[in-house]
């Protein structure tokens, strides 16, 4: 009855190791039950790495980080050991490259698979990487821009030095020019209050302006209008009876004969004229003596 006891007490602590070990492994990542394939690479710097990171395809966890060691020696290397669950086959060009898993940094490995001639067998030593993850990318990023706020700052500080500099040129120039800024401040003030006292005569001025503004206002300049637009009228019936021929002006305007006759009357009279220049004799007699006279 005894033995009987201890080996249930001992098939028990058994199967409770055997659970355990599957549950420690399990809370690592690790499939027991599975068929693992154990690829090696080598880097100079993990990166912060950790043992039971996944190891993925595309995304896809095909296995995990199973160890990592210093290579034997004083060379400084680092060993990469991967468990790979899953059955898949690449080739031993494919590269074991250490990124980044997720925004907090946590590393990962990703198997790229690459075509070759010879297939991957479990102990074979692949080609490790390291990529740019995104944490490096943004310390990269921040580094360019904290270059950029140290220049932004060094000409902010050169600004307020030559801002201090004018306010102390600024000050100096008050300072030795008090008595003249005074002055033109009390000449400031006097021209005010004459402004001041002759704030009713402006107002006087502006109502006066107004006022004539509204005398033209008043002035009747539709009736001057229609005046104008009478005088128009009468003139327009003048020129229309002038060319008509009605009235005198139209006949010593249009009738030929008035101008002959004009003419003819010039002409004798030039003729007239000479006679009387070439023969004064027979216009006019003089005698010296005054007894002799002539018909």
């Amino acid at each position: 009855m005894n033995k009987s006891k201890e080996l249930i007490i001992g098939l028990f602590t058994l199967i409770l190791l055997v659970v355990l070990y599957w549950g420690i492994n399990f809370l690592k990542g690790e499939n027991v039950f599975s068929d693992k394939r154990f690829f090696y690479a080598t880097y100079d710097n993990v990166n912060g790495l950790t043992i039971s990171r996944p190891v993925t395809i595309n995304g896809f966890k095909v296995g995990q980080v199973s160890d990592i060691y210093l290579t034997p020696g004083k060379q400084g290397n680092l060993i990469v050991e991967i468990a790979i669950e899953e059955n898949i086959t690449f080739s031993n060009n494919s590269i074991l490259e250490i990124y980044d898993h997720d925004i907090m940094g946590a590393k990962a490995v990703q198997l790229q698979i690459k075509d070759g001639p010879m297939i991957a067998m479990s102990g074979d030593t692949l080609k490790g990487s390291l990529a740019n993850g995104l944490t490096s990318e943004v310390s990269e990023q921040f580094g360019s821009v904290k270059v950029g706020l140290d220049q932004v700052i060094i000409s902010f500080n050169k600004v307020l030095k030559e801002v201090q500099d004018l306010s102390i040129t600024a000050n100096r120039i008050l300072v030795s020019n008090e008595e003249r800024v005074s002055q033109s401040m009390q000449s400031i003030e006097s021209i005010s209050r004459v402004i001041e006292s002759q704030t009713k005569n402006i107002n006087n001025s502006i109502n006066n302006i107004s006022e004539f503004s509204n005398d033209l206002n008043s002035i009747e300049l539709m009736q001057l209008s229609n005046q104008m637009i009478s005088i128009s009228h009468h003139l327009d019936s003048l020129l229309i009876r002038i060319n008509n021929g009605q009235g005198s002006i139209s006949k010593l305007l249009n009738q030929d004969v008035i101008h002959q006759d004009l003419s003819n009357a010039i002409q004798s009279v030039n003729r007239l004229l000479n006679d009387i220049q070439e023969n004064p004799q027979r216009y006019v007699n003089i005698s010296l003596w005054g007894n002799d006279k002539k018909k």
